[in-house]
């Protein structure tokens, strides 16, 4: 293999085109079955039917006194009327009296109604006195009462498979008792940094080299999607060294994702190594930033070589690996965006999408405020050019110009 031997990027591929050949080479995760406290960011794999009501019995909604309702009409601030206050009951606690005719139970939120009570009187409109009642309003059967089923009803689906689980939800799965479920297994995702000008931080600066800076950034953006990053750490442009950690990483991981070594410089060596590891699917994408992608399929695993400048290499990991991963997990590609106004006119290139970076600022009065989309114009070279902005704003192949105060939509990070 001739090191100089470089025949430039072949056919551009758009971002459509290489996201649908990336998923073709990944596919689901397979399942497993997890307790309930390991249930926190997984997907479902099942649908979640309750096999109970919740609550399964009749409870008070209120502090106050169960009663018979047809014994409170007619009592108002005007007329009182009594009850004889026969027990006490609390939360957790069930009445072994039957309520009848002109009796009371005092009861608290959440306790079990009495055999016989069909209603609560508040605690606001009485008075008590030893085992006497005095109350000043009349309640309807019903009246601060729970019913059986009035939050989960037997037999109801509760959950869709694909869901993923967020603290809200771990709760209602408690609610019906579940002590296992079934998810997607935990993606595992290799990171490898390349490049000789790359080191680690524990090594002393010199000039000519520059800290690892996609390494953390991927990896950290691997953790925000709750998946298990496995750091490869980095290599130099040693083709030997490199094939070992590929392989590594196809072996032990579900995806491999590296940075840098993917364009044109004579010490580049990824795109040779991939051919000769497995099948080379594409090489260079209409995208700016980030034309410089290798996607390629090692030992049925997918590989994706990102750029190795900051900004290009976490832009595309937010077009195209995020979406990858939602794949994996069955889950559907959600965008948290927001609308606004262009600060500028920008420019861009027919048949070549565009990822541009905007820090969001608020204009105007307080009553007539509008969001104002500020592009951040500092290269793909920058890793501030991520961290000032808030969002990015998607320009399609065929959109030569976004005018100034142009409606635009932000995707937030």
């Amino acid at each position: 293999m001739k090191k100089d031997d470089k025949q430039g990027f072949g056919k551009l591929v758009s971002l459509r085109e290489a996201k649908k050949i990336i998923s073709n080479i990944t596919k689901e995760v397979d399942d497993e079955r997890v307790s309930l406290d390991k249930a926190l960011h997984r997907v479902l794999s099942e649908d979640i039917v309750s096999d109970i009501d919740v609550p399964h019995f009749r409870k008070s909604a209120m502090d106050g006194f169960a009663v018979i309702a047809s014994d409170t009409f007619g009592a108002s601030n005007t007329n009182s009327k009594e009850l004889k206050i026969i027990d006490k009951v609390i939360a957790g606690i069930v009445s072994k009296k039957k309520l009848k005719k002109g009796e009371c139970i005092e009861i608290t939120t959440g306790a079990a109604m009495p055999e016989g009570a069909d209603a609560v009187l508040m605690v606001e409109y009485t008075e008590k006195e030893k085992d006497k009642l005095v109350f000043y309003k009349s309640v309807a059967p019903g009246d601060n009462v729970i019913k059986i089923g009035s939050d989960v009803k037997k037999g109801s689906l509760l959950l869709k498979r694909g869901t993923l689980l967020d603290p809200r939800l771990t709760g209602v799965l408690s609610s019906i008792g579940k002590k296992t479920i079934l998810v997607k297994k935990i993606p595992r995702i290799s990171v490898l940094s390349t490049g000789n000008e790359i080191i680690s931080a524990d090594k002393e600066l010199e000039i000519g080299k520059i800290y690892d800076i996609n390494s953390r950034t991927l990896i950290d953006s691997i953790k925000e999607m709750h998946c298990i990053p496995l750091d490869l750490g980095v290599v130099g442009d040693e083709e030997e060294v490199l094939k070992k950690k590929i392989i590594e990483g196809v072996e032990k991981s579900d995806l491999v994702i590296m940075s840098g070594g993917s364009s044109l410089g004579s010490e580049d060596l990824t795109k040779e190594v991939v051919q000769e590891l497995g099948e080379l699917l594409v090489h260079g994408i209409a995208v700016k930033p980030g034309k410089p992608v290798i996607i390629a399929k090692i030992k049925g695993k997918a590989f994706i070589g990102l750029p190795g400048y900051p900004t290009s290499a976490l832009s595309n990991f937010h077009i195209m690996v995020k979406p990858v991963i939602h794949s994996m997990l069955g889950l559907k590609e959600e965008k948290n965006f927001v609308e606004a106004k262009l600060a500028r006119k920008i420019a861009s290139t027919i048949g070549r999408y565009e990822f541009l970076a905007v820090k969001l600022e608020r204009s105007g009065e307080k009553d007539k405020e509008e969001l104002i989309a500020v592009p951040v114009m500092k290269g793909s070279s920058a890793i501030t050019t991520m961290s000032t902005a808030d969002g990015f704003v998607e320009i399609d192949e065929n959109t030569e110009v976004l005018n100034k105060r142009e409606s635009v939509k932000v995707s937030l990070f």
